[in-house]
């Protein structure tokens, strides 16, 4: 008994077509007088150009035999007599599995999984004993791979065969129409994506001064400010989409389904994100007053006078905590001066606020995510006095814990040996141990002082590093989601599928079981997968105990290095 993979809408007899290798897959079947007609019908559609693709990635096709169809047949699935070109007897039984011919226009496919297709692991002792001669049947993993792909492959190619056939007998033209009108008449978009591949492969390759200072500043830029990236990051979606308007080449109809869902998920995040934008810039004109209190309220208010009462509150012995008061004034003085001085800057920047928002409009105008780019660069320089006073005061913190640390050693009688990174037995003299107590005396009466002003800064550090690193999981979110993809996984998720699972069903009469071959829709968190990297990411490097822990050991906090986002997506 062979198992024979049959067309669910191949009811006609005739001589039925398809490969033998690796298992007996029928394409569809041929209403003609003899077998030789056939063969050389197929083989004058397997010299075809069209078709050479198919053959390479499906095998050849060739006449597997004549099948009749009885009009008393009580089954939801074609039930063929067939005679099997198999060998000398030139018959065979066989047990049917079912699959459908996906039309390359509707991009629905059959997708391999990465354990493939288990026949075997199905209950049912009928099915099973039916199956016996199946192809998957072997002893090297490898090959089950190679050859369910191979089995796949002639799955949805089936119908493109048939059409090629089709065509070769009405023999009305050379060449198959494209299935993809969006594909067909596409000229002037593949000469703007030529011009525009020339123009950045000429910026790229130019030995122009000013291009290279410009290359130079850009990618220096890019390093620190966000509206750098949201550009680039929109001039590759540009680039994209003017590439997937490109013809596709018949063959793999994955591959054009990939291009088509990214061209489209390209081109949504596009349109939403400017449509989203221009709301959003309407909504920035009619309260345009109100935003300019707010913005004022929030930078001048807010992170000048209150972190000036909160430095002269430490410095005035608050809630009965001793500081050391020269080294209080100190750092409270030094403090106030950095802020000052920030704020003498920000007056001179304040009669350009309303540019700086009318900016933000112009910004809003080009897409919702370019404002919000705007807005973490907005955050990032107008929260600079907070990150000169974190720096310095961990600068301090840092090197009073490392002092500390190597008195801990010298009372312990040990010193730690920078050659071979590790802390070996000493012997210190009296002199050393003495200069050593002073030290740690001064380290004991200043750590608290350094310590209260550290946890003040670091406090607003991370409270800064989690607004900023919320504007930019929102601007990942606005720029990558996946829209187009997850409606089509609602809408046909044929056309989105993951792996191959069999269907058993019994028969009309309950004599037997029709096994067919169905797709399971692509999961949920492989079409988030980027979101889940990226959210892996950020959760790794933002997570509490890792900011915790560098706030105690001294090292610097800072923001997420952009490489880990963009390689992400």
């Amino acid at each position: 008994m062979a198992s024979v993979f049959w067309p669910c809408d191949v009811a006609r007899s005739g001589f039925y077509y398809g490969w033998d290798h690796p298992a007996l897959c029928v394409a569809g079947v041929l209403e003609v007088e003899e077998d030789s007609h056939a063969d050389a019908l197929l083989q004058r559609v397997a010299r075809s150009t069209e078709a050479q693709v198919l053959i390479k990635i499906c095998g050849t096709p060739r006449i597997l035999g004549r099948c009749i169809f009885s009009s008393f047949a009580r089954s939801s699935y074609p039930q063929p007599d067939v005679e099997m070109f198999c060998g000398p007897s030139r018959t065979c039984s066989a047990a049917y599995i079912y699959y459908h011919r996906r039309d390359e226009n509707s991009l629905r496919f059959y997708a391999l999984g990465s354990n493939g297709p288990r026949l075997s692991d199905l209950q049912d002792e009928v099915l099973r004993s039916s199956l016996k001669h199946d192809f998957l049947h072997t002893a090297s993993l490898r090959s089950v791979s190679n050859t369910g792909q191979i089995l796949v492959n002639q799955w949805n190619s089936a119908k493109s065969l048939e059409q090629f056939i089709e065509h070769e007998q009405r023999a009305q033209a050379t060449v198959i129409q494209e299935p993809n009108a969006r594909f067909k008449e596409t000229s002037k978009f593949t000469v703007i994506n030529k011009k525009f591949q020339c123009t950045i492969d000429g910026i790229e390759s130019s030995t122009n001064l000013f291009w290279r200072v410009a290359s130079f500043v850009f990618v220096y830029s890019r390093e620190f400010s966000i509206v750098v990236q949201q550009i680039e990051s929109r001039v590759r979606k540009l680039r994209r989409l003017l590439r997937g308007v490109q013809p596709v080449p018949n063959g793999d109809v994955r591959l054009k389904s990939s291009q088509y869902i990214e061209f489209y998920n390209t081109l949504w995040i596009i349109l939403n994100d400017l449509i989203i934008g221009i709301a959003l810039r309407q909504f920035l004109r009619q309260d345009r007053q109100a935003f300019l209190h707010l913005f004022k309220l929030a930078f001048e208010d807010k992170a000048v006078h209150k972190i000036r009462q909160i430095l002269l509150w430490l410095d005035s012995w608050p809630a009965g905590l001793k500081l050391n008061t020269e080294l209080s004034r100190f750092y409270s003085h030094s403090f106030m001066g950095l802020i000052a001085l920030w704020n003498r800057g920000f007056q001179s920047v304040i009669p350009l606020i309303p540019m700086l928002l009318s900016a933000l409009e112009l910004g809003s105008g080009f897409g919702a995510t370019m404002a919000l780019a705007m807005v973490c660069d907005l955050v990032c320089v107008f929260m600079t006095h907070v990150q000169l006073c974190y720096l310095v005061s961990v600068t301090v913190y840092g090197h009073l814990l490392r002092l500390a640390a190597s008195l801990w050693n010298l009372f312990r009688g040990r010193r730690h040996n920078v050659l071979r990174n590790r802390t070996d037995p000493w012997d210190y003299d009296v002199d050393q141990l003495l200069l050593g107590t002073i030290l740690f005396t001064l380290v004991a009466y200043l750590f608290p002082t350094v310590l209260v002003y550290y946890i003040l800064f670091a406090t607003m550090r991370v409270s800064t590093i989690l607004v900023y690193a919320s504007l930019e999981t929102m601007l990942a979110f606005m720029n990558y989601f996946p829209l187009f993809a997850l409606m089509l996984r609602v809408k046909d998720p044929q056309r989105s599928p993951s792996d191959i699972y069999m269907r058993v069903e019994p028969t009309k009469g309950g004599n037997g079981v029709d096994v067919s071959v169905e797709s399971h829709p692509l999961p949920l968190a492989v079409i988030f997968s980027q979101y889940v990297e990226l959210w892996k990411r950020l959760a790794k490097h933002y997570h509490p105990f890792r900011l915790a822990w560098h706030v105690m050991s001294g090292r610097v906090l800072d923001t997420i290095p952009r490489t880990y986002i963009h390689s992400t997506t």
